[in-house]
């Protein structure tokens, strides 16, 4: 990675996200290729070879090894069940931007969520009150995966929303937002319901994305609802 990486390019990204990590410089891509190399998917990795791997990437200060240790993650994703989850709380508690945060949520959580069902659900539920923000915005964004393959469980999602509609943290807004407009793909009628029912106790940033796909007639309607 250093060797392939642009200093120039990594104080930029560091700029950008604003990180106290470290970045080679990277894009994607070449991130993305790095990791096929040194871990060629034709030569899986056993779980207990891989969790110790992706452990010591996460710990890593540089942002691009981090990636590498999701990407890992990733991969092992059909291995992880329940009693994982305690350890991706604590990764989540590792993170300190959207990046790893929103990758770890959709790469691993929404996945094992869907395997594992209602209690894993259950545990990720509990999240939703976590101290640490960026905790919190797993437990909103675990939702998108399901939401997207129509396997939302509504018992879980809306509560969850409907709980962090009282922060004033712009990642837990636009990560309501994000969750809702996913969730209207599938189940618009279900959106509009929730955005008219909670009305104001959502933020413009929240009710804008959530809305944004929802059909034409029910955007109309929804603005009337908030004259």
């Amino acid at each position: 990675m250093e060797a392939a990486g642009n200093p120039a390019d990594g104080a930029i990204q560091q700029r950008y996200h604003k990180s106290d990590l470290a970045f080679f410089g990277l894009k994607a891509a070449q991130q993305r290729a790095i990791v096929r190399e040194v871990f060629p998917a034709r030569q899986p990795l056993a779980r207990e070879e891989h969790l110790p791997v992706i452990r010591q990437l996460w710990a890593s200060s540089y942002f691009d090894e981090r990636v590498a240790g999701l990407l890992l993650l990733g991969r092992m994703a059909p291995l992880l069940g329940v009693d994982d989850l305690g350890e991706i709380r604590a990764m989540t508690g590792n993170c300190k931007g959207w990046a790893l945060l929103d990758g770890l949520a959709c790469t691993v959580l929404g996945p094992l969520v869907l395997a594992e069902g209602m209690p894993a659900y259950r545990e990720v539920r509990g999240w939703s009150d976590d101290p640490w923000m960026w905790t919190r915005r797993a437990s909103i964004l675990v939702h998108v995966i399901p939401a997207r393959r129509a396997r939302l469980e509504e018992e879980f999602a809306w509560p969850t929303f409907e709980e962090r509609l009282r922060e004033r943290e712009f990642f837990i807004r636009k990560a309501i937002g994000w969750a809702l407009r996913e969730c209207s793909k599938k189940y618009p009628e279900e959106v509009f319901a929730f955005l008219k029912r909670v009305g104001d106790r959502a933020s413009g940033l929240t009710r804008r994305e959530g809305s944004r796909r929802l059909p034409e007639e029910l955007q109309a309607r929804l603005r009337r609802s908030m004259k």
